[in-house]
């Protein structure tokens, strides 16, 4: 039965049906369907018609809620009244509108961002009848942009600051592979100049018994001078950039009283010597109250000093130094500025460079490379201010330390009580000066040539204290101060080195009591002794 019913509605013949769709059916159903919001408008501002869409896009649940609500198009949709001003601008001139994007509020007053196109309806006559087009919602996209330009902006800002580490990297790295070479050499020519000072003592206290030993006493003198300057100019060749080393003493220090020093210090320069040269300096000060500062007082008076030498160079006409000092939260900030010739960009971007030098011959780079080194044991920072004639302005910051109590330099230690010391050098040279130069403050003094003859001696005697050079054969300083404070912990230790630095972490330094760096005159030796024996 089944299959005859399908049988006979296949013999059946299907007519054509006329499906009659009128224009305004046609265009209504695009019109309610269309995912971009259509509109006609009066040119005042009042909606004709908008389709659903457009409602949607505004916040509107229907189309008649939307042309109910929004009576004046300028003031209650636009975010920027005058932007609906400019559409009607462009509409007058050019009969249209293509892709103008303003922002507009929606019902719940959130913002959002529109595209607009359309075009202008006239009649036969040319009489504006109404404006019509369509709305695109452009806020994801105006989001996107927004997203964008932050991350390029934020990419910029990276960029900027990868570059200025760069510089900063490159900068450090210059000024440690120049320590380092000239640490090498540091270490042979203070040995040198540990024997010239030495003998030149030795020399000048066996004058005191000759009848005309003045004279002479005048030339050790001058030796002895010419040797301490010489193991400056090492030290400052070394000390471009070491950092901050563990055990390296840094005190409380009254910064206020330093930067008076260093004032003194160069006053031959900057009054006498320039007033001669008819180019008169005046040098002023502006002292905040501050509480002391933690670092070295013979590194920050030499920062100082070649801050104010560059300044008096910066003013062949004269003119003014101004150093003042003031509190920054837990930092104290110290400037020096001049009134001087100035510097362009690349002189200030590249003045601490080591051997970046505008003097010519007459200059050797260092000063400011010197300077550099020392802000950055002290931990501290320091900007640069200069315009072409406009004069010079450096501001460091160095950290406070508000609970100390600053302290100054102390004064000359005398010869304590007779002792024991062992002296170990490789050098007998060395090992010859120490021991006469201790035997004369009565002293008992044993000498070895390495560390292996020293831990014999050790063994078979006491001693108060051993004083060992750093670098020897065999057994070096290091491994010599750790087998003598094993066997006897009271027994004291002072090493000297001819590298000139403080002890690291290498060192050993919890079985070191001090470090001294070569040449080391008596009066260094015995303060040095006077204060570990206490």
């Amino acid at each position: 039965m089944k299959r005859e019913t399908q049988d006979i509605a296949r013999s059946i013949p299907l007519t054509d049906v006329d499906y009659v769709v009128t224009d305004e059916q046609r265009y209504r159903g695009i019109f309610e369907n269309a995912i971009e919001g259509i509109f006609q408008t009066t040119p005042d501002g009042h909606y004709l018609s908008a389709n659903p869409a457009l409602a949607r896009i505004y916040g509107y649940r229907t189309a008649e809620e939307l042309r109910t609500h929004l009576r004046d198009i300028s003031r209650q949709l636009y975010v920027r009244p005058e932007r609906r001003a400019e559409f009607l601008e462009v509409m007058e001139r050019n009969g249209s509108v293509s892709n103008f994007e303003s922002q507009v509020y929606r019902k719940d007053h959130s913002v959002i961002w529109i595209s607009e196109n359309a075009v202008a309806v006239r009649d036969d006559l040319g009489r504006l009848l109404y404006y019509e087009g369509f709305v695109v919602d452009v806020t994801a996209r105006h989001e996107a942009e927004a997203v964008l330009e932050r991350t390029r902006d934020e990419l910029q800002q990276s960029l900027i600051e990868l570059r200025a580490t760069q510089q900063q990297v490159v900068q450090q790295e210059r000024l440690r592979a120049l320590g380092g070479m000239v640490t090498g050499v540091a270490h042979d020519f203070n040995n040198t100049l540990s024997m010239i000072l030495g003998y030149a003592e030795l020399l000048q206290h066996e004058c005191h018994k000759h009848p005309a030993g003045e004279k002479f006493m005048d030339y050790a003198q001058t030796i002895i001078t010419a040797s301490l300057d010489a193991a400056e100019i090492v030290k400052r060749l070394r000390e471009f950039h070491r950092p901050a080393e563990p055990g390296e003493t840094q005190t409380p220090l009254p910064l206020n009283a330093i930067i008076d020093q260093a004032v003194a210090f160069t006053r031959p320069r900057w009054s006498a010597e320039a007033l001669a040269r008819g180019m008169p300096i005046e040098v002023v000060t502006e002292f905040c109250t501050i509480p002391p500062v933690r670092g070295n007082a013979v590194e920050l008076r030499e920062m100082l000093t070649n801050l104010i030498f560059n300044a008096i160079d910066a003013m062949p006409q004269g003119g003014t130094i101004t150093l003042r000092t003031r509190l920054l939260g837990q930092r104290v900030e110290l400037t020096v500025s001049d009134t001087g010739v100035g510097m362009n960009e690349e002189v200030r971007r590249r003045c601490l460079e080591p051997f970046f030098s505008t003097k010519g011959e007459h200059g050797s780079g260092l000063g400011l490379s010197m300077v550099y080194g020392i802000v950055e044991r002290h931990e501290g920072t320091v900007e640069i201010h200069s315009e072409p004639g406009e004069g010079t302005t450096f501001v460091f910051t160095f950290a406070s330390d508000v609970s100390a109590v600053a302290i100054e330099t102390p004064g000359l230690v005398q010869a304590g009580r007779p002792l024991r010391i062992l002296v170990v050098d490789d050098q007998p040279v060395q090992c010859e000066l120490a021991s006469h130069a201790l035997q004369r403050d009565w002293h008992t003094v044993d000498v070895a040539s390495n560390g292996r003859e020293a831990l014999q001696l050790f063994e078979q005697r006491e001693y108060d204290l051993v004083i060992t050079d750093k670098v020897m054969p065999e057994m070096n300083g290091d491994q010599l101060a750790v087998a003598v404070k094993s066997r006897e912990p009271e027994t004291r230790v002072i090493m000297l080195t001819g590298f000139g630095g403080m002890p690291n972490a290498e060192d050993q330094s919890e079985f070191i009591d001090l470090v001294l760096a070569k040449p080391t005159s008596l009066a260094e030796l015995r303060i040095a002794i006077a204060g570990v024996m206490r």
